[in-house]
Formats: C-alpha cells, structure tokens, sequence
C-alpha cells in the first residue's frame, strides 16, 4: 500500500537541489527547526495563517 506524501524540493545555487519530507500522510507537518512532526494546532500562528515552525520553538526562537 503506498501513500502520497509531500516533499519540499528547494534548488541550489550550484545546480542540485535539496529535498526532505515536509508533510505526511496523517497531515502532521515537519517543523523547520527541530524537525519534528506536528498536527496544524501545534505550528506557531502567523497573520491568519501558519508556519511551518512549531509553538514551542517560535517561542525559545522570541527571547
């Protein structure tokens, strides 16, 4: 059974790309700097929407 998950594909200056799974099946997203996997309410709020940083790191990230 395969199912679809979400990468985050970003080019590189020097021609390559870099690519890691940013989102899997179940919805949880991966936070950019501890690189855990969170649910929607757990990523830090931001102008109506969300980041893909979660609460917890957006606020060690504040002070």
């Amino acid at each position: 059974m395969t199912q679809p998950v979400d990468f985050l594909t970003v080019p590189l200056a020097n021609g390559g790309t870099w690519t890691r799974l940013s989102r899997l099946t179940d919805g949880r997203v991966m936070c950019c700097l501890c690189f855990e996997y969170c649910t929607h309410d757990q990523l830090n709020p931001v102008n109506g929407g969300v980041e893909n940083v979660c609460k917890p790191c957006a606020a060690r990230e504040q002070r």
